[in-house]
């Protein structure tokens, strides 16, 4: 077996993510798939928006749309969910091979991965993956944003917010199966949320990097790593056609509801 394949999305977090894990692995990262994000044009997010909302529901996303798109604290609000500590002396290229791909699960993508028969499929982010592609490698990690099993599926760090539920808003890293964010979980991450949000999410992404690079190593010394199944019972799976812009805007008031009180600490 050879080290560890990374397949992931475009942007400078996750290719410091895969840079540093390459470093700390003694250069086991052998590829990195590197998954485009769909693009809808806007005749396909209309007639999207109409299935999830109808026609009435139409007019009423369209002002929720607004409402956030116009107001510049509201997209900062939502900004804040990506926050991380800068870091100096970035690569501005990966260290190692990469793909792109604009379906994960095409033939040569596996293929390719096959022939490198890796210790370890390490995922963070992008669309969902086949059976065959998580059993090529021993083992099939993922970083889902979300506590599992409450928050599985889409946005669920968003979701728990939404649902005043800051007890389950955190980070969760576990085994991939088959079935989305159902594999037995090797850590949960999580920090007070009795913080500004900014600070909030620097610490919680930044806690997480860093976890899911030590589970990596962890597993890549010792062969295997300690986890527990999920009661799925206890959660949901949210899935992408539930989130709207009502969605969105009511996000970014409740986050900015939470900075409220912190707000004349920044000043």
């Amino acid at each position: 077996m050879s080290g560890i394949v990374v397949i992931t999305t475009k942007g400078e977090a996750r290719r410091n993510f895969v840079n540093v894990l390459h470093e700390e692995t003694d250069n086991a990262v052998a590829l990195v798939v590197l998954q485009n994000v769909r693009r809808l044009n806007l005749t396909k997010r209309i007639i999207s928006l109409y299935k999830k909302v109808g026609f009435f529901g139409m007019f009423f996303e369209l002002y929720h749309f607004l409402a956030v798109k116009l107001s510049s604290q509201k997209k900062y609000a939502l900004a804040l969910l990506s926050y991380r500590s800068v870091i100096s002396n970035v690569q501005v290229e990966y260290l190692t091979e990469t793909l792109e791909t604009n379906d994960i699960n095409e033939d040569t993508i596996y293929e390719h991965i096959k022939k490198i028969n890796p210790d370890i499929i390490v995922i963070w982010g992008g669309y969902i993956l086949k059976p065959r592609l998580l059993e090529i490698a021993r083992h099939a990690i993922n970083m889902h944003f979300g506590v599992v099993p409450y928050y599985r599926g889409v946005n669920g760090v968003q979701h728990a917010i939404l649902n005043d539920d800051f007890d389950h808003i955190g980070i969760t890293i576990h085994h991939a199966v088959s079935e989305v964010d159902a594999g037995e979980v090797i850590k949960i991450i999580d920090t007070s949320y009795r913080k500004s949000p900014e600070n909030f999410f620097i610490t919680l992404n930044d806690m997480a990097t860093r976890e899911y690079i030590n589970v990596i190593k962890t597993i890549l010394k010792e062969g295997s790593i300690a986890s527990r199944r999920q009661d799925l019972s206890k959660g949901k799976n949210y899935l992408s056609k539930e989130w709207t812009y009502r969605e969105q805007n009511m996000l970014a008031k409740k986050i900015l509801a939470w900075k409220k009180p912190y707000k004349k600490l920044q000043k």
